[in-house]
């Protein structure tokens, strides 16, 4: 039981971690996959090993770094990836508990980690725009560069620390719902701004 507790932290952790950037933690995880093969079983895992597999997530996550760092370009960048991250979240945490489910288990963390991915990208999404609004996108390099680096640590504490990778998926999901209702908040007072500008 503990055993299926850890791997679903894990799944839900890298899940939170690629709704922050995706490619990074698809690369964390199928370079350690690789050099351990033996403790990372099933097919989602082996396929992100392939060394073809981490060849193009690293060409992918190069051009995330460099699109991200780019004020309005890394807006884009967000819309275009709230299906993907949810999508490699979802994916991660079924590779995560392959060793130890069965087919609801792996139902259970494919939805939980395709919600975790999505919840962390609301929360980024909601940083970037509140950091657009007041700084003109200037302290947006720094927020991309922090949410590289975020990603990458919540990989590794993922694979190495479960349990504290589900505490901090838990995290995520409370700073999603603070940050949900304050966006609405904002889109509807934008909205009206610009019903009563002339």
């Amino acid at each position: 039981m503990l055993e299926t507790v850890a791997h679903f932290g894990t799944g839900l952790g890298l899940a939170a971690g690629a709704g922050l950037n995706a490619y990074a933690v698809l690369l964390v995880y199928g370079g350690v996959a690789r050099l351990f093969p033996e403790d990372f079983p099933g097919a989602i895992t082996r396929f992100l090993a392939e060394p073809v597999t981490l060849a193009v997530l690293l060409g992918l996550y190069l051009l995330e770094f460099f699109a991200d760092k780019i004020p309005g370009l890394d807006h884009v960048w967000d819309v275009v990836h709230t299906v993907i991250r949810p999508v490699a979240g979802a994916l991660l945490a079924v590779a995560a508990v392959a060793p130890t489910a069965d087919a609801p288990m792996e139902i259970l963390a494919g939805g939980g980690g395709g919600v975790t991915a999505l919840a962390a990208h609301v929360v980024k999404g909601t940083v970037r725009l509140t950091s657009t609004a007041l700084t003109a996108g200037v302290a947006n390099f720094a927020l991309s560069l922090a949410e590289d680096i975020l990603a990458i640590l919540q990989a590794i504490v993922s694979i190495f620390l479960p349990l504290v990778a589900l505490i901090l998926a838990v995290v995520v999901a409370g700073l999603f719902l603070l940050c949900v209702p304050k966006l609405a908040r904002g889109v509807n007072l934008f909205a009206r701004r610009r019903r009563s500008a002339p």
